[in-house]
Parts: C-alpha cells; sequence; structure tokens
C-alpha cells in the first residue's frame, strides 16, 4: 500500500522547518513525484553532484534482491551513483530531502558504508549481519541529529543525560548557543505524526558563537564540513559515538513541552549511563 501524498506536509510542523524549503519544490504536485521528478529536482539544485568516487548520483528504481555485494544498496550509490528509491513512499521521499540538504555528508556516510562491506567481502565472509561501523552508519542515516554548540557544558549536559537542567534551565540557550538539525530521513517519517519516545541519535559538534547569527546557507554549509570532519576522524565509528536525544524536548517543536512537567516522564527522558 502506497503512503497517501500530503503536498504541504511541513506546514504548521517545526520538526520540518530546516527542510521546508527543499520541500516547498512539490507543493503544487497533486499526486506522487516520479524519479524524473526527484532527478530533475537534484539537478536544479546541483548541476553536476559526484559521490566519494566520483560518480554522478542518480535516483533509480528500486532494484531486485541483490545477488553479489556489489548490487547492494549502499555499494550501488558507491560504485555506480544509484540511489535506489521506492516511489509513493515517504520514508524515500525524506532520503531525498536529506541528499539535497547534506549531498557531501551523506556521500562520506556511503563511503564508510561501502568500506566497511567491501571488508567483509574481501575477509570472504558469508555473514549478512552488519559490524559494529554498520550498525553506528545505519542508526545515524536513519535517526541521526546534528546537535551544535558554542557552550561545551550544554553538551556535556546531553552526554549526561540531563534533561531537566538542559531543556527548562538552560531552556533560552536554544538557538542562541544551542540548536538541533534533524538529520536521519526515518526520523522525518516519524516526524508526520510524532509521538513520545521519538528519540534522535546524535552527533555532538561544537561551534564558534558567531555561527548562530549566520544565514541559513552558511550555517548549512558550516553543519556539513563539520559533521563530514567527525566521520572522517572516527571512520571506524560505533555505537557509542551516538548521543540518544529526545527531540520533542526541543523548546518549540512539541506544545506539550510548554509545561514543565512534560520533562518529568522518566520513560521518555530517561536517566541513561551518564559519561566521563
Amino acid at each position: 500500500m502506497s503512503d497517501n501524498w500530503i503536498p504541504e506536509f511541513y506546514l504548521d510542523n517545526p520538526l520540518f522547518t530546516d527542510i521546508a524549503s527543499l520541500a516547498s519544490n512539490f507543493k503544487e504536485f497533486r499526486q506522487w513525484p516520479d524519479l524524473d521528478d526527484y532527478n530533475r529536482f537534484m539537478s536544479n539544485i546541483y548541476q553536476n553532484i559526484l559521490n566519494e568516487n566520483q560518480v554522478k548520483l542518480q535516483f533509480v528504481s528500486q532494484g531486485s534482491k541483490p545477488e553479489c555485494y556489489e548490487d547492494g544498496y549502499e555499494p550501488r550509490i558507491y560504485l555506480k551513483g544509484e540511489i535506489q528509491t521506492r516511489l509513493q513512499n515517504w520514508h524515500d521521499f525524506f532520503q531525498i530531502m536529506i541528499w539535497a540538504r547534506y549531498p557531501h555528508l551523506k556521500s562520506r556516510i556511503n563511503a564508510l558504508h561501502y568500506n566497511a562491506i567491501y571488508e567483509k567481502h574481501l575477509a570472504d565472509t558469508t555473514s549478512k549481519q552488519r559490524g559494529a561501523v554498520e550498525n553506528a552508519l545505519t542508526l545515524f542515516d536513519e535517526c541521526g541529529a546534528i546537535i551544535v554548540s558554542s557552550n561545551t557544558k550544554l553538551l556535556k549536559l546531553i552526554s549526561n543525560f540531563c534533561w531537566e537542567e538542559l531543556f527548562i534551565k538552560h531552556r533560552t540557550a536554544f538557538r542562541n548557543e544551542l540548536d538541533c538539525y534533524i538529520f536521519g530521513h526515518a526520523l522525518y517519517e516519524k516526524s508526520l505524526s510524532p509521538y513520545i519516545g521519538m528519540t534522535a541519535h546524535a552527533i555532538l559538534i561544537e561551534v564558534d558563537a558567531g555561527f548562530f547569527t549566520l544565514d541559513n546557507i552558511t550555517k548549512n554549509k558550516i553543519l556539513e564540513e563539520k559533521s563530514i570532519d567527525f566521520f572522517k576522524k572516527n571512520s571506524k565509528i560505533n555505537t557509542r559515538l551516538l548521543h540518544p536525544f529526545p527531540i520533542l524536548g526541543v523548546p518549540g517543536w512539541d506544545k506539550r513541552n510548554e509545561s514543565t512537567d512534560f520533562y518529568k516522564d522518566t520513560n521518555y527522558f530517561r536517566p541513561g549511563k551518564r559519561k566521563s
């Protein structure tokens, strides 16, 4: 069964603020876009976007079950530039939005995915289970977020699960000293019908105080560059480097968090294991 197309899904939902301008390219569509529409959309933004293997990227139809490792989802992106895409599908629609917003970061993650898969191929392993690197990359790709701050103390509150102190005591720090940017396309899909329990798995990035005064285009460039640096430094990433973050706690992202009682729900705002 196909999802129902809602052309202006991003209106009145603050979780979609970062991709609203991209999604607005499809607001006149009365039915789901097709592959030609998606490829035209990308061509209008980037004249010739390449992956890290210097192959031009394009959206193609979802393939059949791969018979060899080269036909797998990530290898096809890296080796052929082919991003397999299901039509009439919100999950893959948001995947396209993220490719449009962070093409170089997506390419970096794809290259790391491919390297991990290729290493298994060289080892001639018959295991189809993802390794630690693949698990972490998949988790970030699906449900990731990029959290930036000019105040390292605020980032430590996140890594130490100090939710009430972060969201109540330092509430005014959001968008002034701290901000969260959704990266995971599955997280965007969930944002169509937000629910208590939605959790991002974030990387924490330090920025200069001037970051928060910049225009959105410049911010996005810095976000991508610093995130790419993170994944270059952590090419053997594991899930311990991703920080659970209850995104509905961000001020303005859910009306319920206007009450401090919202943050007392420890099933959502879990204490976790504090890090040194």
